[in-house]
């Protein structure tokens, strides 16, 4: 099989880098593992970093609009900040965009690609017992994947910081009717957060993003499942019954800083790169997959060539990033007693994106959390130490 584009793995990078170089007029192949079930954990969008990303969020797979997100201090103590947020159906969104890649021509195959060989200015990929030809392979198949390393790249600065993550899908009556997003920050999941998502009517999903722990999540999830019950259990009936329908486990990039991303007729996107949030990585695809299909029109597909990627990535979202992980590098070496006091200090206040806290939190460097709700802790802690 030959094409102009081949791209690794359907996340949601990778949907829009192979729809993208399609539309650059590229012959494109998706190849992920299995296509009939991505089972993405990926399910909340907010308005500010969907806009600056160029995402529109559509009906056909919006499950839940809310409000804003709280971030809770250890004690259950919060901080209100209001943004317009999303709940996604993540397989609905798969659907959407794998419809709209299949209309702009991409072609679909499910199977594990293996190996990654360069000679004469292509790339070649093993798969079901076939090969691949491509004069562009792009990596979008998630954090733990090898093929950069093969193309001799490192994407991550600090892959040791990847925050691994179990979550689950849970169930009780009323609980998805809340209207804002939870972030808990502490011991009970270090290094970054434990969550709480409101996904309508009786469903919702939490849980924990820790750092520096390894990928044994059980005890983690299993102490924030406990707190995080009897936080509720004013609020809920016998919430001590809410059922677990389903759990997932993955990687969250959010703290490693993409580095390097293109070599000789390869590129690599999203999570593989290190670029963490969903809008975000879907924008970083859609450069991704212009800059390859350009660069094949161009007949040059060289490393030099493919670094156009590099620099449009950088140019948009470097320093957001960079900020991100300073931000939660302090978050990791504050303990639980300095974020009670922290979130005391601001608790009952409703934190606005604009006038006098925006400028003061430009000015602290803590804007990043306005369009990045993500790491909103930076408007809170920047906020408190200004």
């Amino acid at each position: 099989m030959n094409c102009d584009v081949l791209v690794i793995g359907a996340s949601s990078a990778g949907l829009m880098a192979a729809i993208s170089a399609a539309k650059g007029g590229a012959s494109v192949i998706l190849l992920d593992k299995d296509l009939q079930k991505l089972n993405h954990s990926a399910n909340t969008l907010f308005e500010g970093m969907a806009v600056s990303s160029g995402v529109k969020v559509e009906d056909c797979y919006l499950q839940k609009e809310l409000e804003g997100m709280r971030i809770l201090s250890p004690s259950g103590q919060s901080v209100t900040i209001p943004a317009r947020g999303y709940f996604i159906d993540r397989e609905k969104f798969d659907d959407f965009y794998l419809d709209l890649a299949e209309k702009a021509g991409v072609a679909l195959l499910s199977g594990q690609g293996r190996g990654l060989t360069l000679e004469s200015g292509r790339r070649t990929v093993a798969f079901a017992g076939e090969k691949i030809h491509a004069r562009v392979v792009i990596d979008a198949s998630g954090v733990q994947s090898g093929f950069a390393r093969e193309a001799g790249l490192e994407p991550m600065r600090h892959p040791d910081d990847i925050a691994w993550a179990m979550e689950a899908d849970i169930e009780h009556p009323m609980l998805g009717e809340e209207m804002f997003f939870q972030y808990w920050i502490g011991s009970m999941a270090p290094g970054w957060k434990a969550t709480f998502s409101p996904a309508g009517g009786n469903r919702a999903t939490i849980g924990v993003f820790v750092r520096g722990h390894g990928q044994n999540l059980e005890p983690f999830f299993r102490r924030f499942l406990k707190r995080f019950m009897v936080y509720k259990s004013s609020q809920y009936k016998h919430i001590e019954d809410l059922l677990i329908l389903s759990m997932r486990r993955g990687g969250d990039p959010i703290c490693v800083l993409p580095d390097e991303m293109a070599a000789d007729s390869f590129l690599v996107t999203g999570g593989a790169a290190g670029q963490s949030g969903l809008a975000y990585s879907m924008r970083a695809g859609a450069i991704c997959g212009t800059v390859a299909a350009e660069a094949v029109a161009r007949g040059d597909v060289s490393r030099e060539s493919l670094s156009e990627y590099e620099t449009l990535w950088r140019r948009e979202f470097y320093w957001q990033y960079r900020i991100g992980r300073s931000s939660l590098q302090t978050l990791a070496s504050m303990k639980d007693e300095e974020i009670e006091r922290l979130v005391h200090g601001l608790s009952g206040k409703m934190l606005v994106s604009q006038g006098s806290l925006l400028k003061k939190a430009a000015y602290a460097g803590a804007n990043v959390a306005l369009i990045r709700p993500r790491t909103l802790l930076d408007l809170a802690i920047n906020l408190a130490r200004g």
